[in-house]
Parts: C-alpha cells; sequence; structure tokens
C-alpha cells in the first residue's frame, strides 16, 4: 500500500513538473494564428518562455491559444497585428522581461495584462494608431527600464498606468497629436533617466507629473503647441537635471516653476530655452520672472509695512524718516509682480493672489526686504 501511494505521489509530481515548466531557451517567432492555436500541442507543459517572444502576422486574430503562459523571461514583441484588438490570452502572465508593442493597428486595448505588476526592461508603445489609452496595465508599479509611448495618433490620456511610481530609465512622451492629459501619471515620483515630453499637440498641461521630485538626466519640454505653463514640473530637484531644453512652445508664457528657477541659479548642465511666447523665449528672459540675481531676502525694522496680513492695501513709514523711492513685491521663487515708484507710503495690493511675499523697499540708502503675506 505504501509502495502504490509513493508511486501515485511521484506521479502526480512528474505530472506538475511536465505542466508547469520553462521552456524555449532561444525563444520563438508567431507569424500565424495556427502557430498560436497548436502552441501547447507542440510544447506540452511550457508555462514560462526563456527567451525573447516575437508575435506578428496579419492573420492573427486572438492569443488565446498562450493562456498557459505565465512568463516571459526575455522580452514580448508584438508588431504588424493589424486584425488583433486585445491582448487577451496573456491574463496569466506575471511577469515581462520587456515589452514592444509596435504598428498594430487594430488594437485598441491592452486588456490582458492585468496581472503584470512590474517590467524588468523596456516598454516601448509605438505607432498603434487605434489604441486610446493604456487600459490594461493596470497593476503594473514599477519598471526597470524606459518607457517610451509615441507616434500614436489616438491616445487621449494614460489611463492603465496610474499606479506606476518609479521608472528606472527614461521617460519618453513624443508625437501623440491627441494627448491631452498626463493626470494618470500622478503616483508617479521618481525617473532615473531623462523627462522628454516632445511634440503633444494637444498637451495643454504637465498636472500628473506633480510627484515626480527626481530625474536623472535631461528635462526637455519641445514643440507641445497647447502648453502655456510647466505647472506639475514643481517639484523636481534642480539638482537631478543635468541638462534643460525648453524649446518650441509657440504658447508657453510661463516657465519660472521651482525646479527650472533653480536650475538657472545653478546649472549642472546646458541650457537651451528660445522660440516660446514672451515670457519664456530666452533664458534671459526666465531667468529675470525667476528673479535670478535678486539679493537674498534679509529682514530688516528700519521700516513698518502694515497691516501684515493684509487684503486689500498696506501702509509704508520709516523710522529714520527715510523716503522710499521705490517698491518692488516678488513671489517666493523671485517673480516680480508689482513694482511702485513715487511713493505715497500706501500701496494697493489687491490684485495678488493669497500667499507670502516679499516686499523690497528702495531708499536712497538701502535696500530693505520684509515679508508680506496677503490674505483673501
Amino acid at each position: 500500500m505504501k509502495k502504490l501511494t509513493l508511486l501515485i505521489v511521484l506521479a502526480l509530481s512528474i505530472q506538475i513538473s511536465v505542466f508547469s515548466q520553462s521552456c524555449l531557451p532561444d525563444g520563438i517567432e508567431f507569424t500565424t494564428q495556427a502557430e498560436i492555436d497548436n502552441f501547447q500541442t507542440n510544447h506540452p507543459g511550457c508555462t514560462e518562455i526563456e527567451g525573447d517572444v516575437i508575435i506578428h502576422g496579419y492573420d492573427i486574430t486572438n492569443f488565446n491559444g498562450l493562456n498557459v503562459l505565465t512568463s516571459f523571461w526575455g522580452s514580448l514583441t508584438i508588431y504588424g497585428t493589424a486584425n488583433i484588438t486585445n491582448l487577451t490570452g496573456l491574463d496569466n502572465v506575471t511577469s515581462i522581461a520587456g515589452l514592444f508593442i509596435w504598428t498594430s493597428d487594430g488594437l485598441n486595448s491592452l486588456t490582458g495584462l492585468e496581472n503584470v505588476t512590474s517590467i524588468a526592461g523596456d516598454i516601448e508603445i509605438i505607432s498603434n494608431n487605434s489604441l486610446t489609452d493604456l487600459t490594461g496595465m493596470d497593476n503594473l508599479t514599477s519598471l526597470g527600464g524606459s518607457l517610451e509611448i509615441h507616434h500614436n495618433d489616438s491616445i487621449t490620456n494614460l489611463s492603465g498606468l496610474n499606479n506606476v511610481d518609479f521608472i528606472e530609465g527614461e521617460l519618453v512622451i513624443w508625437d501623440n497629436p491627441s494627448l491631452i492629459s498626463l493626470t494618470e501619471l500622478n503616483n508617479l515620483d521618481s525617473i532615473g533617466g531623462n523627462l522628454a515630453i516632445v511634440d503633444n499637440d494637444t498637451l495643454a498641461s504637465l498636472a500628473g507629473l506633480d510627484n515626480v521630485t527626481s530625474i536623472g538626466g535631461q528635462l526637455q519640454i519641445m514643440q507641445n503647441y497647447a502648453l502655456t505653463n510647466l505647472a506639475g514640473l514643481d517639484n523636481i530637484n534642480a539638482a537631478s537635471i543635468n541638462y534643460l531644453v525648453i524649446t518650441q512652445n509657440n504658447l508657453l508664457s510661463s516657465c519660472e516653476v521651482k525646479s527650472v528657477c533653480d536650475y538657472l541659479s545653478n546649472p549642472s548642465g546646458n541650457i537651451s530655452i528660445f522660440d516660446n511666447a514672451p515670457g519664456c523665449s530666452s533664458q534671459a528672459e526666465v531667468e529675470e520672472v525667476c528673479g535670478i540675481g535678486i539679493p537674498d531676502i534679509t529682514f530688516n525694522s528700519e521700516f513698518s509695512v502694515y497691516p501684515n496680513p493684509t487684503e486689500k492695501e498696506i501702509y509704508i513709514s520709516g523710522k529714520n524718516k527715510e523716503i522710499i523711492k521705490e517698491v518692488n513685491i516678488y513671489t517666493q521663487i523671485g517673480q516680480k509682480v508689482l513694482h511702485e515708484t513715487g511713493i505715497t507710503n500706501t500701496i494697493d495690493v489687491s490684485m495678488l493672489k493669497q500667499g507670502i511675499y516679499v516686499i523690497e523697499m528702495v531708499s536712497n540708502e538701502r535696500k530693505i526686504r520684509e515679508k508680506l503675506i496677503i490674505k483673501k
């Protein structure tokens, strides 16, 4: 009886081994639907492919024959599959070394990748003209390589990347003419390489990148013809940027976010700023609105500014009868928002938004700075 039991256990172990094993160290290429349909017959027990997998062919309509696969040790490349609309059939895959999806014009969803939580290498989503977003990658949290999304005519947003918090390589979003939103990247906090937002015709905002605190290379904002400001890049540590490129954004007039101002005040690499709208049309212009070159704030009690906080107006009085010739008010990042000369000791500040400012009072003798708080 014990012998029979042992034989049964051994048989079950062998059966489990047969039905769960790695295979194909040299990878495999599928070019027809028949090859996909016959995969389990031709490679019994194969659940983890060791080599690279390439799938292409116009008669391929589904990946159902691959539904036993759980892992790609190498990369998965899908291209030229005009009759594939989604990736159903890959539902049991949990890990991929790299993912490349190119020129699959029938593809309108990445449904089928829901069980993939991390990808060890690069992701490239290129020239898939029916793809409107990246739904299907919703459980992906980290990426060990770069993420490139470009030349996808119909992508409007990046739904599917909502849970990604780390990209080891670079993030390149390039030539997606219908893209209007990056808000789905709001969990992303770190990029190990370049951050490039280039040639996205309808992208009017960089909101969604607000939680990114560091990159590991160039910051490139180029040829985004609807972009008016750089809000969303505020929290990037300027020390993590090694080259700043802001060019050919026709409507971009406001570039004085903290990351840019901090980099311009202490650059660690090259700077290219040109062919944007007035306010951001040159390095000198951005430096001016950033207040670079303005002396450090030093608080002084030679003048009284009251009420402080204030809503509508302030009064200035000097203790030693010094005459104030000029008053400037700056934001905390150094942007000048008010300039007054011929002072009568009363200044209207009702146009300023609520916040903390620096007021600079200039007399014949000195420049004195104080903190000014506007409340609404």
